[in-house]
């Protein structure tokens, strides 16, 4: 139900059991990108997915799990056991409505262990099994060949590939103030030695001072479009075989 009266979710349900859970995050994105990235994006693909596949699309849940942006103002976070509870609470109101085929569309990689925690016990209580996955293109999920259009050597938040897709989905992208990554200066020589051995707990502000990652200022609304209608259509034809289950 978005935008939709119960009678007419009572309608669908006769001939259709599966709908579309957004779900993102509220956490900065750089200096160029708005801080309701994840959840913009999540929201905007799934509503283009529904629109092909004729499949019911859920509110979106506008935070996550960003307790590792939180040296970045702005940022809002949920703990991990919250997200957990509030994914799980949400997809049995919708189990208890008849929906028996759910896809959470997630927009954040830091809701990901949530997610499948959540999914696991749903499963575990309910016998239902809810799918997941990640409404971003990537080298190993949707859209994969549409993204040989990215040229930066590293990426992966606010970067030219994630600011790509914001062009064309049309949201602010202040352009003028993207920046591409540098090294933090706070990296120390034991840093430098031991971070791609030993595992350790991180801020993401460890990882880039300025808050993206990759080269943003590479961007173009072309290398969104490409992007965006190649995952659309790979998204949307996953929905139509879940439906056939």
């Amino acid at each position: 139900m978005y935008k939709t009266t119960w009678p007419e979710v009572k309608e669908y349900l006769k001939e259709n059991d599966v709908v579309i859970f957004p779900v993102g995050s509220q956490e900065q994105h750089g200096k160029h990108l708005a801080e309701d990235n994840d959840a913009f994006t999540a929201t905007e693909i799934a509503r283009r997915v529904g629109e092909r596949t004729g499949v019911l699309v859920a509110p979106t849940l506008p935070f996550g799990n960003s307790v590792h942006h939180m040296n970045f103002p702005g940022t809002m976070t949920l703990t991990f056991d919250t997200l957990v509870a509030v994914y799980k609470e949400l997809c049995e109101c919708l189990i208890h409505h008849g929906f028996k085929k759910i896809v959470v569309m997630n927009g954040h990689g830091g809701n990901t262990n949530a997610i499948a925690q959540a999914l696991r016990e749903i499963k575990e209580d309910t016998g239902v099994t809810v799918y997941s996955l990640m409404v971003f293109p990537s080298p190993g999920g949707f859209g994969a060949e549409s993204t040989k259009v990215i040229k930066q050597e590293r990426g992966g938040h606010a970067c030219e590939l994630e600011t790509s897709v914001e062009l064309y989905l049309g949201q602010r992208v202040l352009t003028d103030k993207a920046e591409k990554w540098r090294k933090p200066k706070t990296r120390t020589a034991f840093d430098e030695k031991w971070a791609q051995k030993v595992s350790w707990t991180r801020d993401f502000d460890w990882y880039t001072e300025i808050g993206s990652l990759g080269d943003p200022e590479a961007s173009t609304e072309e290398k969104g479009r490409l992007m965006v209608e190649a995952t659309v259509d790979e998204i949307s034809a996953f929905i139509e075989d879940l439906k056939k289950l």
